[in-house]
């Protein structure tokens, strides 16, 4: 099966990329990769500075898998499902994790769940006695960035 093309645009804007060369992990680093696909037309790409990956003698803190993720997109479902008497303490327990606006963004679908925000959702939902098949409107694959 042949690997799928990178897209840099996707690449987000503050993500630092790597242009160390000779590290044992570049050709599963997801900011090697992405160094390695910066078009021309990006000027000055951020990058790490190689003398702090050297620093760290193979040990690098910021190298990031190439593997995806399956991030859960809109929890819809699960506020619909909850009983009224819960839904008030579901969705405050939320909001005073993520803010209100980060909430519904991530409530409607607008922005990805991360693994660890996915349990953290599901945790809530079930300690209010919320038992379901699917807590999640939809699922997606993406690069942990």
């Amino acid at each position: 099966m042949e690997k799928e093309s990178f897209d840099y645009s996707r690449v987000p804007h503050n993500f630092g990329l790597c242009a160390t060369a000779d590290c044992p992990h570049a050709d599963t680093c997801l900011r090697r990769i992405a160094y390695n696909h910066t078009p021309a037309s990006v000027t000055f790409p951020p990058t790490l500075n190689p003398k702090t990956i050297e620093a760290m003698a193979g040990k690098c803190e910021y190298y990031r898998s190439d593997k995806k993720v399956r991030y859960a997109k809109g929890f819809v479902r699960t506020t619909e499902a909850l009983a009224v008497s819960a839904s008030g303490t579901f969705r405050y327990g939320l909001i005073g994790s993520w803010g209100i606006r980060k909430y519904y963004q991530k409530r409607k679908g607008e922005t990805l769940l991360s693994p660890a925000e996915q349990q953290r959702v599901t945790a809530l939902a079930k300690k209010l006695g919320l038992q379901q098949e699917e807590y999640f409107d939809s699922y997606v694959e993406e690069y942990n960035w």
